[in-house]
């Protein structure tokens, strides 16, 4: 869609009208061209105020309740918490906000220094290394939707049949929305809108429905391949230059969409391996711990010790003895470990537990020994 001049002064509708939407889910564009990325949806019942009809299809409506934009935090005073901040740079960065997404949307226009925002109590989100807040829209900005997916009333049907004044309007606000604010609004007429032929327009409306269906959840997962295949074909059945020139552009659109889409799922891949690092490291560190502390760990057998008269490769060994009053075990002592002074108490062991032939016993070969209660 070609960015047309205005015919009048800029200027909005002072009285907004209120519209309700028809269709089941109805798109919400910043910009009045189905090519740009979607910032929202509106489902049918929910009511819109229109700020300008535009005759080629497109309403300018006030941003719905849920609208908002991420700034970059560095660009404002006080950066968080919640209610007023001011600009404090004469570049403030600022994206569009679009619901469930991971990342920040296009950019958008910059408030001045100076101007007020309003923050929000969502929470930051950090991206290309700079820490994005989540504000209310600016004041007069406006979105836009298609005519077609919501019942307007007399006076939207009266600024319809009045396309005149309806376009100065309507691109007065399209206007305000796409040029710089210290940029002279264009005063000449506005040229004529290119069109396809009847079937290469029939073709496109229906590959955009199919990729409007495509463009909902995060942006990593877009998957528009399919639709870039369709734009590829139909361009090699338009014919005339006009025709050309309008396939190329949305083919260019949708091509841009899948870098974007493809460098979403390259971060989030990133995000994923980095977290699966972290914890394997966790892991790595939790059993180090435990290797470097061995008197935090669970023991592996509890119990009485007593000497025995059993033997094993000429070295004296203890029974362990359970709950019952039984040998469940003999104990291998280690050299430099007193076990005659654990024989009264009640002591948990750690080592090495196995099952000697010579035995017909379990043997635990002790590397820990720790008194738990004394007997009575």
């Amino acid at each position: 869609m070609l960015v047309l001049g205005l015919m009048g002064p800029a200027h909005a509708a002072e009285s907004p009208s209120a519209a309700t939407v028809t269709a089941p889910e109805l798109e919400i564009f910043n910009q009045p061209d189905v090519r740009s990325i979607s910032s929202g949806h509106l489902r049918q019942g929910e009511q819109v105020s229109v700020r300008a009809v535009g005759p080629d299809g497109w309403l300018a409506i006030d941003p719905p309740d849920n609208a908002f934009l991420w700034i970059d935090q560095s660009t404002i005073d006080p950066p968080i918490g919640r209610g007023r901040a001011r600009v404090i740079t004469h570049e403030a960065r600022l994206r569009t906000g679009i619901p469930n997404a991971k990342l920040p949307g296009p950019p958008m226009e910059s408030p001045p220094r100076g101007a007020l925002v309003h923050l929000l109590g969502k929470p930051p989100l950090t991206f290309g290394g700079v820490m994005w807040r989540a504000i209310a829209p600016l004041p007069d900005s406006v979105r836009y939707v298609r005519t077609e997916g919501v019942t307007t009333t007399g006076a939207e049907a009266e600024a319809a049949n009045a396309p005149r004044e309806a376009r100065a309007s309507f691109l007065a606000l399209k206007a305000e929305g796409s040029s710089d604010s210290s940029s002279p609004k264009s005063s000449h007429a506005p040229a004529p809108a290119l069109a396809p032929t009847p079937a290469i327009a029939a073709e496109i409306a229906r590959i955009e429905a199919s990729h409007r269906s495509l463009l909902v959840g995060s942006l990593e997962s877009w998957q528009l391949e399919p639709i870039k295949q369709r734009y590829e074909a139909l361009l090699k059945q338009a014919k005339d230059s006009v025709s050309v020139q309008v396939v190329q552009a949305k083919l260019d659109e949708v091509t841009r969409q899948l870098e974007a889409a493809e460098a979403a799922r390259s971060i989030e891949s990133i995000l994923q391996k980095s977290k699966t690092r972290d914890r394997k490291l966790a892991l790595y560190l939790s059993r180090l711990a435990l290797a470097e502390e061995p008197d935090k760990r669970p023991y592996d057998a509890q119990g009485m010790i007593q000497p025995s008269s059993r033997m094993l490769d000429g070295q004296k060994l203890y029974a362990l003895i359970g709950p019952k009053g039984t040998p469940v075990a003999y104990l291998e002592i280690p050299a430099g470990l007193d076990a005659s002074r654990y024989t009264t108490s009640n002591v948990g062991i750690r080592g090495t537990i196995r099952y000697d032939e010579s035995l017909h016993s379990q043997l635990i070969s002790v590397r820990d020994l720790e008194a738990l209660t004394l007997s009575r």
